[in-house]
């Protein structure tokens, strides 16, 4: 808990992560004079659904308070996925359908923090998903990249980051986490770039009705079917 300065001997010199040559790399190519903190909320062996998703995760409420004591919000990084491949229950199936809600939530908590003005509406907010690396080589796992991917694809400021070549085990070494730092800190700067369109801020206007419409049905009655035909009026 608390703030510590992003350092190779951060812990003691026990462990570091992505954080420590992504903060150096935005450092070094960002105006000097820019100060800024990078935010890590982190747990090992976690699932969306059951860890992080909005409302039901064991660990949301921290993350949304983490959010909530901050202002000037300026992305979202996602490291996450292998734990899926190993539940009772296969949540790679569902692992789109949790992730597209995690990243919706949080936007709108990052959106609300920020001052007036940061942010014409929370999807400008960039977000990058690093894609589980090499290990497991299982179905579900990719199934969980697949979903990862597609996620990026689907959201214009979204930007996928590869580790499929970096560390081989089920935990990265360290040239794994400086390298996948640098290629997380260039697909932060892509997806700031992306162009996106808010949605539009209108009232939706109400629906026409459909009046003198014919609907042929088929029904079941007594295991035999049946057609007739409805109007609505």
């Amino acid at each position: 808990g608390g703030t510590k300065p992003t350092a190779w001997n951060s812990e003691c010199g026990g462990s570091f992560g992505h954080e420590l040559i992504f903060s150096r790399t935005l450092e070094m190519e960002m105006d000097q004079q820019t100060s800024f903190e990078t935010v890590k909320n982190a747990r090992g062996g976690t699932q969306i659904h059951k860890h992080w998703y909005p409302g039901y995760g064991s660990y949301w409420d921290e993350l949304k308070q983490s959010i909530a004591s901050r202002s000037g919000w300026k992305g979202f990084i996602w490291h996450q996925g292998t734990q899926e491949a190993w539940t009772q229950e296969d949540t790679s199936l569902t692992y789109l359908a949790n992730l597209t809600g995690l990243i919706q939530q949080v936007r709108v908590e990052m959106f609300d923090a920020s001052e007036a003005g940061a942010w014409q509406c929370k999807e400008e907010i960039p977000v990058v998903v690093v894609q589980i690396g090499y290990w497991p080589q299982i179905a579900r796992a990719q199934r969980v990249r697949e979903a990862q991917a597609q996620y990026c694809v689907e959201d214009s400021r979204a930007e996928l980051v590869t580790t499929y070549d970096l560390s081989r085990f089920y935990h990265f070494d360290a040239p794994s986490f400086l390298i996948g730092g640098h290629r997380i800190a260039q697909a932060y700067q892509r997806a700031l770039l992306a162009s996106v369109t808010c949605p539009s801020t209108a009232p939706t206007p109400n629906p026409t009705p459909c009046a003198g419409v014919s609907l042929n049905v088929d029904v079941l009655t007594d295991n035999y079917p049946g057609e007739t035909s409805w109007t609505l009026t």
